[in-house]
């Protein structure tokens, strides 16, 4: 029996692993909302491309007196959902090694971390539109 069963048995939950992968299917859930947040990444930057006029600035870090590291829009367009597919890929890498020693995984954290990113991104783009005099 696994250490999930014996939790979820010594709690009176119903298991809902999935024993051929180890996996939760609120790990399942947590990883599809994490890949949504990321797909509007890519949305945004495609927003981005539609909406700001060509040779613009875009910020790619927010520091404590503002935005700075100004980049050309096209590098910034990709780098902000790369980022988001690295953290991603980062959280979903612990949270599977996580689920298989049968700890407590850090898949929750993915999506609150990837909207932050998606909440910072979109207001980068926003300063970036404001910066080129489109409001």
């Amino acid at each position: 029996m696994t250490r999930q069963n014996e939790y979820y048995r010594s709690h009176g939950r119903r298991n809902v692993c999935l024993e051929s992968c180890g996996w939760c299917l609120m790990d399942i859930g947590l990883v599809v909302a994490s890949g949504i947040v990321v797909l509007a990444l890519v949305a945004i930057s495609v927003y981005g491309a539609r909406t700001l006029p060509p040779g613009s600035m875009v910020p790619v870090h927010h520091g404590i007196g503002g935005w700075n590291n100004w980049q050309p829009k096209k590098l910034a367009l990709i780098v902000w959902p790369a980022t988001g597919v690295l953290v991603f890929g980062i959280l979903l890498a612990a949270s599977s090694t996580a689920s298989a020693s049968g700890k407590t995984t850090p898949a929750v954290i993915a999506p609150i971390v990837l909207l932050v990113v998606a909440f910072s991104y979109y207001n980068a783009i926003r300063a970036a539109l404001r910066q080129s005099g489109r409001n």
